[in-house]
């Protein structure tokens, strides 16, 4: 089985320091279990000081896709929706 993997876009639920962006990225990368494993975070300006996290994620084939992770990354404080927007195999 290869692997797929996502581009998932996380963005904060008001604008925040970047403290607590960094603990946002921490806590996503602890919440982001196996088998899925977690590639580049990318903080992104959005508009007006909103930053946003650009998370790549790696998957097996056969996991069930994208959905488990981005519902645990929904959970993550702070974070108002997280959502895949671009999906590729390696």
């Amino acid at each position: 089985m290869g692997e797929v993997i996502g581009l998932i876009r996380v963005m904060p639920n008001e604008v925040i320091s970047d403290e607590k962006l960094q603990k946002m990225i921490e806590d996503i990368k602890m919440v982001i279990k196996p088998p899925a494993k977690v590639g580049k975070i990318n903080i992104k300006d959005v508009a007006f000081g909103l930053k946003g996290l650009d998370v790549t994620v790696l998957v097996p084939d056969d996991s069930g896709g994208f959905d488990p992770v981005v519902a645990e990354i929904s959970k993550v404080e702070n974070v108002d929706n997280a959502e895949v927007t671009d999906v590729g195999r390696v």
